[in-house]
């Protein structure tokens, strides 16, 4: 079990919010409220499958993630100002009073939105999960599943990012010692992507984190564009199985399931009862999975090993040897590495468009 809450640390800042968004339009741009205070005059390839999947569920239509226009450059630099007022994720209000100088980070996802949008060198502190970009293991650390408070404070942050597992007595300390915390906690791809936006705009980069958007839209549409029409398999992504008769899976308003869909693939456990559930052998049995990922590789499952348990001979991806390790970074984090984990998943639920 303990393996288990370190697999999904972050998984869980997406639980409890249901999956919107994926067939309609992008979120609105990020709110920006007015400052009582006068403005001042801001690629991962594939896991190699060990044999491709031979899915017979019946095709049917893949969620799209429609493309945004993005202002020019010009205008979105023009539209940034400082003292800067904007409401979060948590529908927080969030005042910076200049463009922020020294950033520290409190998870691996906005850890890596900090560095796509271009302020990783403004970024004094992360926690100890955030291992990418590669310099961001040199940042000093803040702590991992507890921050340390003195910590983040002694380095003197003029603005600190957060995720939805950020515990609210954190972010409060923080609030209390005047130290601003933008917490982003998107749940959905074009959540994501308006996450990207908005922390673009609160450190003054809104030309780059246009860039950072578009670039991905235009990757998933793109796979997208691909898998269109194709059938798509059912998918048991395996967080843990420290109890190999009872792993934990992702359900319905976890953003993996978010990302099966987009990649073209049918969640196995889409009408779970919550977002992680911990499945029995009976359940995946009746599920019947014809893809197994194993977000779990990290400490050590391999598909050889899923192939020796217990009464799943007789599960359709492991007769097939549709079993691929993952890594669990790539598909757990929602950034701007969401295109390198739909481009990853569509590959292997649909191998033969991508030749």
């Amino acid at each position: 079990m303990q393996r288990f809450f370190f697999s999904v640390f972050f998984l869980l800042s997406l639980v409890a919010v249901a999956l919107t968004g994926c067939g309609a339009a992008a979120t609105a741009p990020p709110t920006v409220v007015p400052s009582p205070v006068a403005p001042a005059p801001s690629p991962t390839a594939a896991p190699s499958p060990t044999a491709a999947a031979t899915p017979t569920s019946a095709p049917s239509p893949v969620p799209t993630v429609a493309p945004t226009v993005a202002a020019s450059p010009t205008a979105q630099a023009a539209a940034v100002s400082y003292p800067l007022t904007v409401q979060d994720d948590h529908k927080q209000t969030v005042t910076v009073a200049q463009r922020p100088q020294r950033i520290v980070s409190l998870a691996p996802s906005c850890t890596e939105i900090l560095y796509s949008v271009g302020a990783g060198d403004r970024i004094v502190g992360v926690d100890e999960f955030s291992n990418y970009p590669a310099e961001a293991k040199t940042k000093p650390k803040v702590g991992g599943m507890q921050t340390n408070l003195e910590q983040v404070i002694a380095l003197k942050p003029d603005l600190v990012c957060a995720a939805g597992i950020t515990p609210a007595n954190v972010i409060q300390s923080l609030q209390q010692a005047k130290i601003p915390v933008l917490v982003l906690d998107g749940q959905s791809i074009p959540e994501v992507l308006n996450d990207i936006t908005l922390a673009g705009q609160t450190v003054g980069d809104v030309a780059e984190a246009s860039k950072v958007t578009a670039d991905v839209q235009a990757r998933i549409q793109a796979v997208q564009e691909k898998v269109a029409g194709a059938p798509r398999p059912r998918v048991l992504d395996e967080l843990d199985a420290t109890d190999p008769g009872k792993p934990y899976t992702v359900g319905p308003g976890s953003f993996v399931d978010a990302l099966i869909t987009v990649a073209g693939g049918e969640n196995a456990f889409e009408d779970a009862k919550s977002a992680y559930p911990q499945v029995n052998l009976e359940e995946i049995l009746h599920a019947d999975p014809q893809i197994i990922l194993l977000a779990d590789a990290q400490y050590g499952t391999t598909p050889e090993m899923v192939a020796k348990r217990t009464g799943w001979t007789g599960i359709t991806a492991v007769k097939q040897h549709a079993v691929y390790p993952i890594d669990a970074d790539i598909t757990s984090r929602p950034g701007p590495r969401i295109a390198d984990a739909v481009e990853t998943l569509a590959k292997i639920f649909h191998p033969e468009r991508f030749q």
